[in-house]
């Protein structure tokens, strides 16, 4: 863990505790404004330091994140929980999980992939086409 006077750029603090896979996935959150400190977005530059807490959106869920510490490099996931507090309110969680919900509600089938049929299909095809035909 780091002291307290230290501090570390946005987009480096939030790789090495896992809130984004990349350091660029980090930066472009922060250009695109989804980081934000006290109701502002953050440049990805900008130094954190030991009690700051961050906003970030991912997907349909809202974080809030107290830093409690610096990492040198990403750290695993055992460790994640030494580095910051987790403040996001429970209403915030759920209001995500319902939006996934109804995500999934509007495309029933998305996750279903479309292929040809196999031989055993193609077969059972040609049955009830020459069945239904030859009436």
């Amino acid at each position: 863990m780091s002291e307290a006077g230290q501090t570390q750029r946005t987009d480096k603090w939030l790789h090495h505790v896992r809130i984004f896979k990349t350091r660029s996935l980090a930066t472009a959150a922060c250009t695109k404004g989804q980081v934000t400190f006290d109701g502002h977005p953050v440049k990805p530059a900008r130094d954190l330091h030991v009690g700051d807490v961050l906003e970030v959106v991912r997907g349909d869920l809202r974080l809030r994140l107290r830093v409690l510490a610096f990492a040198p490099r990403r750290l695993s996931a055992s460790q994640v929980p030494e580095f910051y507090d987790n403040q996001t309110p429970i209403e915030w969680i759920q209001k995500a999980a319902e939006l996934r919900r109804q995500k999934e509600l509007e495309t029933p089938h998305a996750h279903e992939m479309v292929t040809k049929p196999n031989k055993q299909q193609l077969r059972q095809l040609r049955e009830w086409q020459e069945q239904n035909h030859s009436m």
